[in-house]
């Protein structure tokens, strides 16, 4: 008799009691108002399904906190641009600007960032007597919609567009220390010291 007892008790546990999902959708305002009177009724007189809600309240508020909104950091990678050494083998991989000239000032200079490879030229600029310009070709990424921001002592000087595959020109420049981003809807690279 005990067994059929136990057998009973489990097989009609909470029989009345709307299921779990139910109780959700009650407590989310989902169900039909005449649905959600007669749970309103149930919850009344159940001590387990009020838990259950109460259960379910608690759960909704822990998670709110525990998954804000995602910041500008979390939705966009940001590398540091490492400089690679110059000559022999090391920079063969990245290309050549545009419009790069032999014999200009100083060789390309390499850069490394995530999975893009960024190669800049300083040059004099043709069209500026006695100013500088920066041609560069960036590799590895998507660059219909990364813009080249030079920055001299946090203020931006000037920024432009990269063209489809990947080379930019900033002209017009003063010699000096710069820093050199390159910003995309889900990607910034950093090159924090450019000397012009």
């Amino acid at each position: 008799m005990a067994h059929i007892d136990d057998s009973l008790k489990a097989a009609l546990y909470r029989i009345t009691c709307p299921d779990g999902a139910t109780l959700g959708n009650f407590h989310l305002g989902l169900l039909p108002e005449a649905t959600a009177a007669a749970i309103s009724t149930h919850l009344a007189i159940c001590p387990h399904c009020t838990q259950e809600v109460a259960q379910l309240e608690l759960f909704l508020v822990e998670t709110a906190v525990s998954n804000p909104t995602p910041t500008t950091a979390d939705r966009i990678k940001i590398w540091l641009a490492k400089q690679l050494p110059t000559g022999g083998q090391t920079g063969e991989f990245l290309g050549t600007p545009a419009f790069a000239v032999r014999g200009g000032d100083s060789g390309p200079l390499m850069f490394e960032a995530g999975d893009a490879q960024l190669s800049l030229e300083v040059q004099e600029d043709p069209e500026h007597p006695g100013r500088k310009a920066i041609l560069g070709l960036v590799l590895g990424i998507e660059t219909e919609t990364v813009e080249a921001q030079l920055i001299q002592k946090e203020m931006m000087v000037t920024a432009v567009s990269l063209d489809p595959i990947g080379n930019f020109t900033i002209s017009n420049l003063q010699q000096g220390e710069y820093a050199l981003v390159l910003s995309g809807p889900t990607i910034e690279i950093h090159v924090p010291s450019l000397e012009i």
